[in-house]
């Protein structure tokens, strides 16, 4: 098992693992010759998963993996041990990751190269402990499977839809996200003593292309002007706006009632131009949300 790269986009790769930083305390890492594979699964109370790619191209250069598991790699790691590595490479002159081993303990190790301000070089090395998981280990990992989608609609920007959650997040556990096949979602949070719904109107409802995601039923379908709606924890909706961290310019939400609400958040897109698969296309990278509903 061998793996070596020259890190040539360090700032894309820590601004992904930074949006996964709020999720958990562990996350696995899955390397393919193509892409880059983050997945984590949270908790039983909190339900959220994340399962993650990015382009080998958009982040690497001289990559170069082998294993006897189709050249796969699959890792257990810390987020806050990569994290920590990951900033020092930034402004870093040369950065080198690869899969060793120290005392019979296999690590990720960032050789960060640099220079001082006297012109003198300067290696560090930061190594993160990783847990090397065996395919069958890895074949109980599944990304979920879920009915279609009832309503499919690009999301306001999320500095808009962040600023609004942080003024709600005191006023209740739950929160309520609806939207329409009118370029319409609400976000709404009540208690006792009061409800607040903020409106966002004039959004793009996307041409899906159903075959993009998996199906294991389906819904009979409302007029245009009808609202679905998927009540989740405020908790869970506030760590997928950590992906804020990625800048993305495309966000799709889709509303599957009494199941998830299921958000991808396109790394590096260009722009939108008819459906998920024309998204998928135009993309270096995706972070896939699934949030499960919550009863009131």
């Amino acid at each position: 098992m061998r793996f070596r790269t020259l890190v040539s986009n360090p700032n894309l790769l820590l601004r992904v693992v930074q949006s996964i930083d709020k999720l958990a305390k562990g996350a696995i890492l899955k390397l393919t010759p193509d892409k880059l594979h983050i997945i984590v699964i949270t908790d039983m109370d909190s339900g959220l998963q994340l399962w993650s790619d990015v382009t080998v191209a958009a982040l690497f250069a001289d990559y170069r993996i082998e294993s006897v598991h189709n050249n796969e790699i699959y890792l257990e790691f810390s987020i806050d041990n990569l994290q920590r590595a990951l900033k020092s490479a930034q402004g870093a002159l040369r950065t080198t990751l690869k899969l060793t081993k120290k005392q019979g303990l296999p690590l990720l190790s960032l050789i960060i190269q640099n220079q001082s301000s006297t012109g003198r070089e300067m290696t560090l090395c930061q190594d993160v402990p990783v847990r090397v998981l065996s395919p069958l280990q890895m074949e109980a990992i599944r990304e979920p499977l879920v009915p279609d989608s009832q309503v499919h609609i690009m999301m306001p920007p999320l500095n808009s839809v962040r600023s609004v959650a942080e003024r709600m997040k005191s006023m209740g556990d739950r929160v309520a996200i609806s939207a329409n096949k009118q370029g319409e979602v609400t976000i709404r949070v009540a208690n006792d003593l009061v409800e607040i719904t903020t409106f966002f109107r004039g959004l793009e409802n996307l041409a899906y292309d159903s075959t993009q995601e998996p199906s294991a039923s389906s819904t009979p379908d409302r007029g245009p002007g009808e609202f679905y709606t998927a009540v989740v924890d405020m908790k869970n909706f506030l760590r997928f706006l950590q992906s804020y961290h990625v800048a993305p310019k495309n966000i799709v939400c889709c509303i599957i009632e009494q199941h998830a609400v299921v958000f991808y958040v396109y790394i590096g897109s260009t722009g939108y131009a008819g459906g998920v698969g024309a998204l998928n296309e135009q993309t270096c990278g995706s972070l896939t949300y699934f949030i499960p509903v919550r009863q009131v």
